[in-house]
Protein backbone atom coordinates (compact mmCIF):
# COMPACT_ATOMS: atom_id res chain seq x y z
CA UNK A 1 0.00 0.00 0.00
CA UNK A 2 1.08 3.22 -0.86
CA UNK A 3 2.37 5.73 1.62
CA UNK A 4 1.10 9.15 2.32
CA UNK A 5 4.19 10.67 0.71
CA UNK A 6 4.01 9.07 -2.64
CA UNK A 7 0.28 9.64 -2.85
CA UNK A 8 1.19 13.35 -2.70
CA UNK A 9 3.87 13.00 -5.08
CA UNK A 10 1.10 11.58 -7.41
CA UNK A 11 -1.41 14.22 -7.37
CA UNK A 12 1.64 16.79 -7.52
CA UNK A 13 2.46 14.94 -10.72
CA UNK A 14 -0.93 14.88 -12.20
CA UNK A 15 -1.29 18.58 -11.40
CA UNK A 16 1.64 19.55 -13.00
CA UNK A 17 1.04 17.42 -16.08
CA UNK A 18 -2.19 19.41 -16.36
CA UNK A 19 -1.31 22.45 -15.92
CA UNK A 20 1.31 21.60 -18.62
CA UNK A 21 -0.88 20.64 -20.65
CA UNK A 22 -3.19 23.81 -20.10
CA UNK A 23 0.26 26.15 -20.84
CA UNK A 24 0.49 23.81 -24.09
CA UNK A 25 -3.23 24.11 -25.36
CA UNK A 26 -2.95 27.88 -24.75
CA UNK A 27 0.08 28.91 -26.15
CA UNK A 28 -0.78 26.80 -29.35
CA UNK A 29 -4.50 28.57 -29.40
CA UNK A 30 -2.87 31.65 -29.42
CA UNK A 31 -0.26 30.73 -31.72
CA UNK A 32 -2.68 29.59 -33.95
CA UNK A 33 -4.74 33.18 -33.60
CA UNK A 34 -2.00 34.80 -34.09
CA UNK A 35 -1.44 32.66 -37.44
CA UNK A 36 -4.90 32.58 -39.04
CA UNK A 37 -5.83 36.21 -37.48
CA UNK A 38 -6.60 37.84 -40.99
CA UNK A 39 -9.31 35.13 -42.07
CA UNK A 40 -10.72 35.69 -38.26
CA UNK A 41 -10.29 39.57 -37.63
CA UNK A 42 -13.20 41.74 -36.84
CA UNK A 43 -14.06 45.01 -35.19
CA UNK A 44 -13.51 44.06 -31.51
CA UNK A 45 -10.00 42.35 -32.65
CA UNK A 46 -8.86 44.93 -34.86
CA UNK A 47 -10.22 47.47 -31.61
CA UNK A 48 -7.66 45.44 -29.34
CA UNK A 49 -4.70 45.44 -31.92
CA UNK A 50 -5.21 49.75 -32.03
CA UNK A 51 -5.11 49.98 -28.09
CA UNK A 52 -2.90 47.17 -27.58
CA UNK A 53 -0.32 48.32 -30.07
CA UNK A 54 -1.29 51.72 -31.13
CA UNK A 55 -2.23 53.91 -27.45
CA UNK A 56 -0.36 53.74 -24.38
CA UNK A 57 -1.14 55.20 -20.88
CA UNK A 58 -0.65 58.78 -20.42
CA UNK A 59 0.92 60.76 -17.42
CA UNK A 60 -1.44 63.88 -17.30
CA UNK A 61 -4.25 63.36 -15.36
CA UNK A 62 -6.60 64.76 -18.14
CA UNK A 63 -5.70 62.11 -20.24
CA UNK A 64 -6.82 58.61 -20.20
CA UNK A 65 -4.57 57.44 -22.43
CA UNK A 66 -2.98 58.58 -25.87
CA UNK A 67 -1.70 57.05 -29.10
CA UNK A 68 2.21 55.63 -29.09
CA UNK A 69 4.25 57.86 -31.06
CA UNK A 70 5.29 56.37 -34.75
CA UNK A 71 3.31 53.26 -34.23
CA UNK A 72 2.31 51.57 -37.52
CA UNK A 73 -0.14 49.21 -38.84
CA UNK A 74 0.12 48.28 -42.34
CA UNK A 75 -3.55 47.10 -41.91
CA UNK A 76 -6.07 47.90 -39.27
CA UNK A 77 -9.70 47.51 -40.01
CA UNK A 78 -9.13 47.51 -43.60
CA UNK A 79 -6.53 50.61 -44.12
CA UNK A 80 -3.03 51.89 -43.23
CA UNK A 81 -2.39 54.17 -40.00
CA UNK A 82 0.71 55.65 -39.44
CA UNK A 83 1.07 57.70 -36.08
CA UNK A 84 3.78 60.88 -36.48
CA UNK A 85 6.19 60.97 -33.76
CA UNK A 86 3.79 63.69 -31.99
CA UNK A 87 1.24 60.79 -31.56
CA UNK A 88 -1.57 62.19 -33.91
CA UNK A 89 -2.36 60.12 -37.31
CA UNK A 90 -0.95 63.25 -39.12
CA UNK A 91 1.73 64.50 -41.41
CA UNK A 92 4.99 65.53 -39.03
CA UNK A 93 3.45 69.33 -38.80
CA UNK A 94 5.66 71.56 -37.10
CA UNK A 95 4.88 73.44 -33.80
CA UNK A 96 5.94 76.50 -36.11
CA UNK A 97 3.88 78.61 -38.27
CA UNK A 98 5.27 79.14 -41.26
CA UNK A 99 4.38 83.18 -42.90
CA UNK A 100 1.11 82.73 -44.67
CA UNK A 101 0.32 79.33 -43.18
CA UNK A 102 -3.34 78.57 -41.23
CA UNK A 103 -3.47 76.16 -38.81
CA UNK A 104 -7.17 74.76 -37.76
CA UNK A 105 -6.51 72.05 -35.09
CA UNK A 106 -9.38 69.13 -35.21
CA UNK A 107 -10.06 67.78 -31.68
CA UNK A 108 -12.18 64.27 -31.26
CA UNK A 109 -12.29 60.73 -30.97
CA UNK A 110 -12.64 57.73 -33.42
CA UNK A 111 -14.39 59.28 -35.53
CA UNK A 112 -12.21 61.94 -36.46
CA UNK A 113 -9.37 59.80 -36.01
CA UNK A 114 -10.75 58.12 -38.68
CA UNK A 115 -11.52 54.22 -37.52
CA UNK A 116 -11.50 52.62 -40.96
CA UNK A 117 -10.95 55.16 -42.86
CA UNK A 118 -8.13 56.18 -45.36
CA UNK A 119 -5.94 58.70 -43.99
CA UNK A 120 -6.40 60.57 -47.13
CA UNK A 121 -10.69 60.45 -46.66
CA UNK A 122 -10.74 61.69 -43.29
CA UNK A 123 -12.80 64.82 -42.41
CA UNK A 124 -9.84 66.42 -41.73
CA UNK A 125 -7.97 65.85 -44.62
CA UNK A 126 -10.37 66.03 -47.28
CA UNK A 127 -11.23 69.74 -45.43
CA UNK A 128 -7.39 70.48 -45.98
CA UNK A 129 -7.55 69.44 -49.38
CA UNK A 130 -10.68 71.51 -50.47
CA UNK A 131 -9.25 74.53 -48.35
CA UNK A 132 -5.93 74.34 -50.52
CA UNK A 133 -7.65 74.37 -53.62
CA UNK A 134 -9.72 77.59 -52.86
CA UNK A 135 -6.52 79.48 -53.43
CA UNK A 136 -7.25 82.54 -51.49
CA UNK A 137 -3.85 83.14 -50.27
CA UNK A 138 -3.15 81.06 -47.48
CA UNK A 139 -1.69 77.42 -46.92
CA UNK A 140 -4.12 75.17 -44.90
CA UNK A 141 -2.64 72.88 -42.46
CA UNK A 142 -5.62 70.93 -40.86
CA UNK A 143 -4.17 68.82 -38.12
CA UNK A 144 -6.16 65.96 -37.34
CA UNK A 145 -5.71 65.20 -33.58
CA UNK A 146 -8.35 62.46 -32.97
CA UNK A 147 -7.87 60.11 -30.44
CA UNK A 148 -10.11 56.51 -29.97
CA UNK A 149 -11.75 56.64 -27.21
CA UNK A 150 -11.33 60.16 -26.25
CA UNK A 151 -14.19 62.08 -24.73
CA UNK A 152 -14.33 66.20 -23.97
CA UNK A 153 -12.55 65.98 -20.81
CA UNK A 154 -9.32 64.40 -22.97
CA UNK A 155 -9.69 66.75 -26.02
CA UNK A 156 -10.05 69.97 -23.59
CA UNK A 157 -7.21 68.41 -21.76
CA UNK A 158 -5.21 67.24 -25.18
CA UNK A 159 -5.52 71.26 -26.17
CA UNK A 160 -4.08 72.42 -23.19
CA UNK A 161 -1.07 70.07 -22.79
CA UNK A 162 -0.60 69.60 -26.56
CA UNK A 163 -2.75 71.18 -28.99
CA UNK A 164 -1.85 75.19 -28.14
CA UNK A 165 1.70 74.21 -29.07
CA UNK A 166 1.13 74.44 -32.69
CA UNK A 167 -0.37 77.94 -32.10
CA UNK A 168 -4.13 77.19 -34.00
CA UNK A 169 -5.55 80.29 -36.07
CA UNK A 170 -8.79 78.08 -35.41
CA UNK A 171 -9.89 75.10 -33.32
CA UNK A 172 -12.77 72.49 -34.28
CA UNK A 173 -14.29 70.18 -32.04
CA UNK A 174 -15.76 67.26 -33.94
CA UNK A 175 -18.19 66.29 -30.88
CA UNK A 176 -19.71 62.76 -30.86
CA UNK A 177 -22.97 62.55 -28.30
CA UNK A 178 -21.14 60.12 -25.85
CA UNK A 179 -18.45 62.51 -25.55
CA UNK A 180 -20.65 63.87 -22.27
CA UNK A 181 -19.10 60.86 -20.87
CA UNK A 182 -16.08 60.21 -18.17
CA UNK A 183 -13.31 58.25 -19.18
CA UNK A 184 -11.44 56.31 -16.71
CA UNK A 185 -7.44 55.56 -17.18
CA UNK A 186 -6.87 52.77 -19.18
CA UNK A 187 -5.49 49.84 -17.28
CA UNK A 188 -2.82 48.21 -19.44
CA UNK A 189 -2.23 44.72 -18.42
CA UNK A 190 0.06 42.47 -19.88
CA UNK A 191 -2.42 39.74 -21.01
CA UNK A 192 -4.97 42.62 -22.34
CA UNK A 193 -2.47 43.99 -24.72
CA UNK A 194 -0.89 41.21 -26.21
CA UNK A 195 -2.62 38.38 -25.93
CA UNK A 196 -4.83 37.56 -29.23
CA UNK A 197 -6.82 34.69 -27.77
CA UNK A 198 -7.63 36.67 -24.58
CA UNK A 199 -9.16 39.40 -27.37
CA UNK A 200 -10.71 36.33 -29.13
CA UNK A 201 -12.33 34.75 -26.20
CA UNK A 202 -13.46 38.48 -25.24
CA UNK A 203 -15.02 39.19 -28.19
CA UNK A 204 -16.91 35.94 -28.47
CA UNK A 205 -18.11 36.16 -24.88
CA UNK A 206 -19.28 40.07 -25.65
CA UNK A 207 -21.05 38.70 -28.50
CA UNK A 208 -23.11 35.82 -26.55
CA UNK A 209 -23.41 38.35 -23.38
CA UNK A 210 -25.38 40.73 -26.26
CA UNK A 211 -27.45 37.89 -27.91
CA UNK A 212 -28.55 36.54 -24.53
CA UNK A 213 -28.34 38.90 -21.64
CA UNK A 214 -30.36 41.90 -22.43
CA UNK A 215 -28.05 44.91 -22.17
CA UNK A 216 -28.41 48.64 -22.73
CA UNK A 217 -28.89 49.73 -26.36
CA UNK A 218 -27.38 52.39 -27.80
CA UNK A 219 -30.11 54.68 -26.71
CA UNK A 220 -27.99 54.94 -23.25
CA UNK A 221 -26.85 58.03 -25.01
CA UNK A 222 -29.39 59.95 -23.45
CA UNK A 223 -28.39 58.83 -19.89
CA UNK A 224 -25.63 60.92 -20.34
CA UNK A 225 -27.72 64.04 -20.19
CA UNK A 226 -29.67 63.60 -17.25
CA UNK A 227 -30.33 66.74 -15.36
CA UNK A 228 -27.50 67.20 -12.52
CA UNK A 229 -25.91 63.86 -14.29
CA UNK A 230 -22.29 63.74 -13.13
CA UNK A 231 -21.60 63.38 -17.11
CA UNK A 232 -23.60 66.31 -18.12
CA UNK A 233 -22.02 68.25 -15.22
CA UNK A 234 -18.47 67.07 -16.82
CA UNK A 235 -19.70 68.29 -20.35
CA UNK A 236 -20.45 72.02 -18.66
CA UNK A 237 -17.18 71.88 -16.82
CA UNK A 238 -15.52 70.90 -19.25
CA UNK A 239 -17.05 73.43 -22.06
CA UNK A 240 -16.56 76.36 -19.94
CA UNK A 241 -12.87 75.48 -19.88
CA UNK A 242 -12.93 74.88 -23.55
CA UNK A 243 -14.16 78.80 -24.03
CA UNK A 244 -11.43 79.67 -21.42
CA UNK A 245 -8.67 78.46 -23.11
CA UNK A 246 -9.70 80.01 -26.56
CA UNK A 247 -11.14 82.79 -25.33
CA UNK A 248 -7.81 83.76 -23.72
CA UNK A 249 -6.16 83.46 -27.05
CA UNK A 250 -8.82 85.06 -29.29
CA UNK A 251 -8.85 81.38 -31.07
CA UNK A 252 -12.94 80.59 -33.12
CA UNK A 253 -13.93 77.74 -32.08
CA UNK A 254 -16.26 75.99 -34.24
CA UNK A 255 -18.06 73.13 -32.52
CA UNK A 256 -19.28 70.21 -34.90
CA UNK A 257 -21.70 68.00 -33.70
CA UNK A 258 -21.10 64.33 -35.58
CA UNK A 259 -24.51 62.16 -35.84
CA UNK A 260 -24.88 58.43 -34.97
CA UNK A 261 -25.72 56.81 -38.24
CA UNK A 262 -27.33 53.70 -36.75
CA UNK A 263 -31.11 55.52 -37.64
CA UNK A 264 -30.90 58.53 -39.58
CA UNK A 265 -35.08 58.54 -40.51
CA UNK A 266 -36.69 59.08 -37.30
CA UNK A 267 -33.28 60.20 -35.38
CA UNK A 268 -34.00 59.55 -31.76
CA UNK A 269 -31.95 61.89 -30.60
CA UNK A 270 -32.41 65.10 -32.02
CA UNK A 271 -33.02 66.33 -28.42
CA UNK A 272 -29.42 65.35 -27.17
CA UNK A 273 -28.20 67.51 -30.47
CA UNK A 274 -30.14 70.57 -29.41
CA UNK A 275 -29.26 70.11 -25.52
CA UNK A 276 -25.90 69.99 -26.61
CA UNK A 277 -25.99 73.05 -29.25
CA UNK A 278 -28.03 74.84 -26.30
CA UNK A 279 -24.98 74.50 -23.96
CA UNK A 280 -22.48 75.01 -26.59
CA UNK A 281 -24.25 78.29 -28.30
CA UNK A 282 -26.50 79.70 -26.15
CA UNK A 283 -24.89 79.52 -22.64
CA UNK A 284 -21.39 80.15 -24.38
CA UNK A 285 -21.68 82.03 -27.37
CA UNK A 286 -19.55 79.15 -29.34
CA UNK A 287 -20.45 78.31 -33.14
CA UNK A 288 -22.14 74.89 -33.23
CA UNK A 289 -22.98 73.30 -36.72
CA UNK A 290 -25.47 70.44 -36.27
CA UNK A 291 -24.13 68.05 -38.99
CA UNK A 292 -27.23 65.65 -39.05
CA UNK A 293 -28.95 67.95 -42.02
CA UNK A 294 -26.32 67.17 -44.21
CA UNK A 295 -27.06 63.20 -43.91
CA UNK A 296 -29.71 61.48 -46.42
CA UNK A 297 -32.42 60.67 -44.26
CA UNK A 298 -33.92 58.53 -46.88
CA UNK A 299 -31.25 56.11 -48.12
CA UNK A 300 -29.94 53.39 -46.05
CA UNK A 301 -28.12 54.12 -42.58
CA UNK A 302 -25.68 51.38 -43.40
CA UNK A 303 -24.15 53.08 -46.53
CA UNK A 304 -22.31 55.79 -44.02
CA UNK A 305 -20.70 52.73 -42.01
CA UNK A 306 -17.07 51.59 -42.28
CA UNK A 307 -19.01 47.62 -42.39
CA UNK A 308 -21.40 45.88 -41.70
CA UNK A 309 -20.76 45.41 -37.95
CA UNK A 310 -19.38 49.12 -37.34
CA UNK A 311 -21.36 52.00 -37.88
CA UNK A 312 -18.14 54.02 -37.92
CA UNK A 313 -18.53 56.78 -40.66
CA UNK A 314 -17.07 56.18 -43.54
CA UNK A 315 -15.62 57.55 -46.52
CA UNK A 316 -19.07 58.82 -47.91
CA UNK A 317 -19.35 60.07 -44.48
CA UNK A 318 -16.29 61.87 -44.09
CA UNK A 319 -17.26 63.47 -47.38
CA UNK A 320 -20.03 65.14 -46.19
CA UNK A 321 -18.85 66.60 -43.05
CA UNK A 322 -15.79 67.99 -44.50
CA UNK A 323 -17.92 69.67 -47.25
CA UNK A 324 -20.37 70.86 -44.15
CA UNK A 325 -17.75 72.70 -42.61
CA UNK A 326 -15.98 73.93 -45.46
CA UNK A 327 -17.95 77.17 -45.89
CA UNK A 328 -17.91 77.48 -41.99
CA UNK A 329 -14.31 77.88 -41.93
CA UNK A 330 -13.92 80.35 -45.00
CA UNK A 331 -16.84 82.21 -43.22
CA UNK A 332 -14.32 82.34 -39.75
CA UNK A 333 -11.20 83.13 -41.91
CA UNK A 334 -12.65 86.20 -43.22
CA UNK A 335 -13.67 87.23 -40.03
CA UNK A 336 -10.44 86.48 -38.37
CA UNK A 337 -8.00 87.05 -40.95
CA UNK A 338 -4.87 86.50 -39.10
CA UNK A 339 -2.09 89.63 -39.02
CA UNK A 340 0.30 88.20 -42.28
CA UNK A 341 -2.56 87.87 -44.61
CA UNK A 342 -3.76 91.42 -44.04
CA UNK A 343 -0.49 93.09 -44.43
Amino acid sequence: MKNSLEIEHHKFAVVMLFLSALVFLLLAAESAIRLFYPWISNYDLEMFRYAAYGKMPCNDPGLSHQHRPGAYFESLYGVEVKINSKGLREYEYSYETPPHVYKILVLGDSITFGWGVPFGDTYAKLLEKKLNESKDGAVYQVINSGVGNYQIKDEVSFLKQEGLKYNPDMVILGYFIDDAAINRKIRFFNLKRYSYLYAFLLSHWNALHTNFVPRRAYYYYSKLYANNSETLNNLKSNIAELKSIVGARNTPLLVILIPDIHALKNYPFKGIHKLVANEFGSRNNIRVLDLLPFFDMDVAPQSYWVSREDPHHNSKAHKIIAAAIYPEVKTFRLAHRPAQDQE
